[in-house]
Order: C-alpha cells, then sequence, then structure tokens
C-alpha cells in the first residue's frame, strides 16, 4: 500500500490536505483533512508540518481499518493528537541563529 500527497487548497475555514492512497488488492482511494486557520494560530501549528501530521494520522488509522469499520474519506486531527505532535517535534529544534 502506498500514500500519496496530492496537495491541499486554502478554504475559508482552513486547509485542506487530500491523499490517494492506493493498493494493488484494491481501487485506489482518496481521504482529505481540514485544519482550521484557529488551529494554525491558536496552537502554533506550522504550515509547513500540517501535510505530514495529516501523513501520520491516515497510516495509523489505515492500518487500525477492518472491513467491518472502513475508513472515512474525511479525517479530523484531534487536539491530543496535534498536541502530541507538537511536544514530539519541538522537543529537539533548536534555532540555528
Amino acid at each position: 500500500m502506498t500514500i500519496q500527497y496530492v496537495g491541499f487548497q486554502t478554504k475559508p475555514r482552513g486547509r485542506e490536505y487530500s491523499y490517494r492512497v492506493v493498493d494493488p488488492k484494491a481501487e485506489a482511494r482518496k481521504f482529505t483533512f481540514t485544519i482550521s486557520n484557529k488551529v494554525f494560530a491558536e496552537r502554533h501549528v506550522p504550515y509547513q508540518d500540517a501535510a505530514s501530521i495529516c501523513y501520520q494520522k491516515l497510516q495509523r488509522e489505515l492500518l487500525a481499518e477492518t472491513p467491518e469499520k472502513p475508513l472515512q474519506q474525511h479525517l479530523s486531527l484531534s487536539d491530543e493528537e496535534l498536541d502530541d505532535f507538537l511536544a514530539k517535534t519541538r522537543t529537539g529544534r533548536k534555532r540555528s541563529w
């Protein structure tokens, strides 16, 4: 299975990130995430990290998917998931200037 980042679109309420999942055993599927402008502003989520956050969430969700509980085409990120990602990425970053 391959996850392909398709890109993002800026919408009035935020950014919509699109992914295509290609599985040789099934038809390709599209998934989207919407991250609100409020999240970027209030939680200080960098725009350049948003696609990676969504990608990682999609990976986890696909691994947990079952035939009885298929994955929805539009997914969201919880506050806890955003906080976890930010905590992991900010602990090792040091400014170079």
